[in-house]
């Protein structure tokens, strides 16, 4: 994940931890609230949700941005060419 992207994700994760910890322990049920404590960072954080529910690092990812409301720079519009076509 970009350093600025990571950062993002970050302060958005921050700023609402209680209600979104909440939201990630239920879309990835097999992880518990000592996996999110323990992590150290965002990326470390996207590892451990996607080595406990078996999903990829870019899945995980992904849904964290859903979750908070922050979207990749230039997703959109590549979803919008592949709803196109």
């Amino acid at each position: 994940m970009e350093q600025q992207q990571a950062q993002e994700l970050e302060q958005r994760l921050r700023g609402d931890w209680e209600q979104i910890r909440h939201q990630i322990l239920d879309q990835f049920v097999q992880v518990s609230i000592a996996d999110l404590e323990a992590a150290t960072s965002v990326n470390d954080l996207v590892r451990r949700i996607a080595d406990r529910s078996h999903h990829t690092e870019p899945y995980v990812e992904t849904r964290l941005r859903e979750l908070v409301g922050v979207t990749v720079p230039g997703a959109q519009a590549g979803q919008a060419a592949q709803a196109e076509s």
